[in-house]
């Protein structure tokens, strides 16, 4: 099942079927003239990232725990707000009608975007490259690293024709990332979505790389890390799952 929210806060309802499903599922309960972000959520590197985000923006939102250890994101109901069946997926009350979102990508365009912070406006050189960015964590880092480390942690046996692949992407997309950091702060030039998407999957000891070797990853994570936005995010997925093992911050 869906978990009990985290930090539950009372919202105004307007009659709309996203918002009779939640209330139907006891997800939420009804107070008029208050509205929110529901983010349907587990403290993974894909969660975390939307997490850091509402947190930077200071938004009024509510962690919804969706725990995918136990299948909870193969239920109908939470397929009706993510139809891919996976988290992050936030829906967005402040609206007249409730905007539903999945994809983690598309959920920090759209709470940048209607924050008006992290993300240039568009049209601008610097948005294509905060775009850029984001594209290739959401592209590269993502379904590398994760592969890497289910390899790495969940097979029976070890595979090495994937472990070898994958280690050497790995190291492949390290590179990258040290490079750009070699040119500037942060990957864009100055904070933004695309840092934020980032960094919760760079997690050196379970992708066998060693910062060491990384200079300019290692300072970036320490400029990010030291944020108390990134603090709280990550004490709030405590909250939800300390044992998760995205958690860690090496």
């Amino acid at each position: 099942m869906l978990a009990n929210a985290v930090g539950q806060k009372r919202i105004h309802w307007l009659t709309h079927p996203i918002r009779e499903q939640a209330r139907s599922h006891n997800w939420i309960s009804v107070h008029p003239g208050f509205f929110m972000i529901d983010l349907y959520y587990w403290p993974t590197g894909n969660g975390l990232k939307v997490g850091i985000l509402l947190e930077e923006l200071e938004a009024e939102y509510r962690l919804i725990p969706v725990n995918i250890r136990e299948g909870a994101q193969k239920q109908e109901s939470f397929q009706r707000i993510s139809a891919n069946g996976r988290i992050p997926a936030i829906v967005d009350h402040r609206l007249e009608a409730p905007l539903s979102l999945f994809e983690s990508g598309a959920i920090l365009n759209y709470l940048a975007d209607k924050a008006g912070r992290f993300l240039p406006p568009a049209g601008t050189a610097e948005r294509q490259k905060v775009q850029e960015w984001l594209f290739w964590q959401v592209g590269h880092i993502t379904p590398y690293l994760s592969q890497l480390q289910l390899f790495k942690e969940k097979a029976p046996e070890p595979i090495p024709f994937a472990l070898d692949l994958l280690n050497a992407e790995a190291t492949r997309l390290y590179r990258v990332l040290e490079q750009r950091l070699a040119e500037v702060p942060y990957v864009a030039g100055e904070y933004s979505v695309a840092d934020m998407a980032i960094f919760p999957w760079i997690q050196p000891l379970r992708q066998g790389q060693d910062l060491a070797d990384y200079p300019h990853i290692q300072a970036w994570r320490l400029r990010i890390k030291a944020r108390p936005a990134v603090q709280r995010a990550y004490a709030k997925g405590r909250e939800v799952a300390a044992g998760e093992r995205s958690l860690a911050l090496q």
